[in-house]
């Protein structure tokens, strides 16, 4: 089984080149495609789309590759961005239901009204649009994505995605549970039905989860 740590060093030799942010997945196969990368510092750096057949060793703690830190550069952005007109905000929403506004950028909706309401002529301005580099059958999973049971409730956040060998199918997810002081369980795949942007979705209650953890204690 190979373990996929949301945050894991991604090394290449003996030199870390960068850090799992998220696991690209195919809902429809249920396998790996890509691994999110960021790459740089903390004052810059880039998130890369790296294969999975890049990944020679996946352990807890550590991503192996045998490619170098000038490939990784090389790969394409995950985030791509451009500017959008703020009146224009229902058609970009539909042409791409996945992109996301910046909270920082949400000022340039409130200063063109105030100034509206005080008389100055109404001109709407821009925003940065991100948009991440998926298909539509892909989504991606961060650490803290929300896991929900079947009847609406939150059972816990994504701290570790878990596959086969050698075909990178999906085993299951390891889940922090509790609040102020948490704890792992594991979730088996096939309790997953759905992942979306914003949560996985599980096809058993919140009771049946409570059960699954007392048997594993």
């Amino acid at each position: 089984m190979k373990e996929i740590n949301i945050g894991a060093a991604v090394i290449s030799g003996n030199q870390e080149i960068g850090r799992v942010e998220q696991v690209v997945l195919d809902c429809e196969a249920y396998e790996a495609s890509h691994l999110v990368v960021r790459q740089g510092n903390a004052f810059q750096s880039q998130l890369r789309l790296m294969p999975i057949g890049w990944v020679s060793i996946a352990e807890h703690g550590r991503v192996q590759t045998g490619h170098s830190e000038a490939e990784l550069a090389e790969l394409p952005n995950f985030e791509l961005q451009h500017y959008a007109r703020l009146d224009q905000l229902d058609e970009e929403q539909s042409e791409h239901p996945r992109s996301k506004i910046k909270p920082s950028d949400w000022i340039n909706y409130f200063v063109p009204l105030v100034a509206h309401a005080l008389g100055e002529p109404y001109d709407p301005p821009g925003v940065r649009v991100t948009d991440q580099l998926l298909s539509a059958n892909e989504s991606a999973i961060g650490r803290g994505l929300a896991v929900e049971s079947s009847d609406g409730s939150k059972v816990g956040e994504v701290q570790e995605v878990l596959f086969s060998e050698p075909d990178w199918r999906l085993s299951g997810v390891i889940i922090a549970r509790g609040f102020i002081r948490t704890h792992p369980m594991k979730v088996p795949a096939d309790w997953i039905v759905r992942v979306t942007t914003d949560k996985i979705l599980l096809n058993r209650t919140k009771a049946q989860v409570e059960e699954w953890e007392k048997q594993l204690a």
